[in-house]
């Protein structure tokens, strides 16, 4: 920025004259919450096929957008028989929106009989839920408060949301203050990335350049930095070139957008391409970019199939803490799946990879069978003299 008199910006105070202003920023993450409940009257008489749901229509309203509370009857291919599954999905939204939500299942007396909570990225169109959420008898069992044959599931949605900047003067400074919303600041990234505007770095993809910022690169993701800071003695510093050999050119897009934004773009990526996916998340993980290794994983574990899950497996071990959802839902769905699963190529290769297999065998068998409760053993009497 330019400064009046064409001097550099002094800290300490000045001969003769005042005291620069203190400043403090505050980066302040909204949360918000909205609540619905799905009284359902005569639930035993629902008609319903497994895999088959009955909604109640938007009735959260919360940040940009609206959810629904879906209940499946009879469940679905994932559920033991007599269980039910019950999800949140996100009706609207213009965004991908991460969120914290719960499924409760309340009595007449308003008490709340059982209830489960995680974290989950949604995208408009996109329900999270949870296979084998209760069992039909628990759900009627009159000695949990249950009567009528009515049955009231509740949700609630906490929008983890907008993330605001407010900067504020310290000390006697400056009573004013501005707030800057992230979203807007993403957005103009976004068109930095694309004008490639100033930019002093190439990355060499195949016969394609990708230009971009040094500063981002190096902030953003600890490979780069190791590669492009100014205190590196590798060549790529000297020369702001980098060659990238096992990336595609889309992927690396999808990654240098994702770093400069925090987002992946709206249709920059078809999370059912498996191939696509896949790709992204190793990249994410090669370049260390962590906030993308988690979404990659989040969003790949709401497409699990019977041919895949065990691929995606290997992968998710491969990677580590950060794709910890990615491989915590495919021991779950390979459990449910086992037999099918077992028949796969995705199996085979599993079987082979020796050590996923020594990590992953325990949990899939605990997965399978989880252990029952210990029985206490009685609590020996002090003996009374």
């Amino acid at each position: 920025m330019g400064q009046a008199g064409g001097g550099s910006r002094r800290l300490l105070p000045e001969s003769g004259g005042g005291v620069a202003p203190r400043m403090e920023a505050t980066l302040s993450v909204g949360r918000q919450t909205g609540v619905g409940r799905f009284r359902i009257d005569g639930f035993s008489h629902l008609h319903r096929k497994r895999g088959d749901a009955v909604s109640s229509g938007p009735i959260i309203d919360v940040g940009d957008a609206q959810w629904e509370i879906l209940v499946y009857p009879r469940g679905n291919d994932r559920c033991k028989d007599g269980w039910i599954r019950v999800s949140v999905r996100c009706t609207r939204g213009k965004q991908e929106t991460r969120a914290v939500y719960s499924v409760s299942v309340v009595n007449q007396a308003g008490e709340v009989k059982h209830k489960l909570e995680e974290e989950a990225l949604f995208m408009s169109g996109d329900g999270w839920g949870f296979d084998n959420f209760i069992s039909l008898e628990r759900l009627t069992d009159p000695s949990k408060g249950f009567s009528d044959d009515v049955v009231i599931f509740e949700a609630s949605v906490t929008v983890l949301g907008q993330e605001v900047v407010s900067v504020t003067g310290l000390e006697g400074g400056p009573a004013s203050s501005r707030s800057v919303a992230v979203k807007d600041i993403a957005s103009d990234w976004r068109a930095m990335w694309r004008s490639s505007l100033d930019s002093d770095v190439v990355l060499r993809v195949g016969e394609n350049e990708l230009r971009a910022h040094r500063l981002v690169l190096v902030t953003r993701s600890p490979v780069f930095a190791r590669m492009l800071s100014v205190e590196s003695k590798m060549a790529e510093a000297s020369s702001g070139v980098v060659k990238i050999e096992d990336v595609d050119c889309d992927t690396m897009d999808i990654l240098c957008e994702f770093m400069y934004t925090d987002v992946v773009r709206e249709g920059g990526l078809c999370w059912d391409d498996p191939e696509a996916a896949g790709n992204l998340l190793q990249a994410a993980a090669k370049y260390e970019v962590s906030g993308l290794v988690r979404q990659c994983a989040a969003k790949v574990s709401q497409t699990l199939t019977i041919d895949s899950a065990a691929e995606w497996l290997i992968l998710a071990s491969q990677i580590g803490p950060q794709a910890e959802i990615l491989k915590e839902r495919c021991l779950r769905f390979i459990s449910r799946h086992l037999s099918e699963v077992q028949v796969t190529e995705g199996w085979q290769r599993l079987m082979q990879n020796q050590r996923v297999l020594t990590e992953a065998a325990p949990l899939l068998f605990q997965a399978i069978s989880p252990p029952s409760k210990r029985r206490k053993l009685p609590t020996r009497r002090a003996r009374e003299d």
